[in-house]
């Protein structure tokens, strides 16, 4: 398996409830991606702003890793992992 970089700002559909954060699905310029799994998530900082990051699973089986900035609440998918 291999990760492979993107680091693209994208649209993402998520559910904000007992403060947590769980993104359901993402739109990349015309595809939707539904996930079935958070596989993990943790938290970093950038300043006073925390930078929330998921490792997700997609229905189509592919694992992507997203990045939620808190200080100006936009999502970017960063890497996505390919077979082989």
């Amino acid at each position: 398996m291999r990760w492979e970089p993107i680091d693209e700002a994208i649209k993402v559909r998520a559910d904000f409830q007992g403060g947590a954060i769980t993104p359901l699905l993402f739109r990349r310029g015309a595809e939707v991606r539904k996930l079935r799994a958070v596989n993990t998530r943790w938290q970093d900082s950038r300043g006073r702003h925390r930078l929330c990051y998921f490792s997700v699973t997609a229905d189509t089986g592919d694992v992507y890793q997203l990045r939620f900035d808190t200080g100006d609440l936009t999502w970017r998918l960063e890497y996505v992992m390919f077979e082989g």
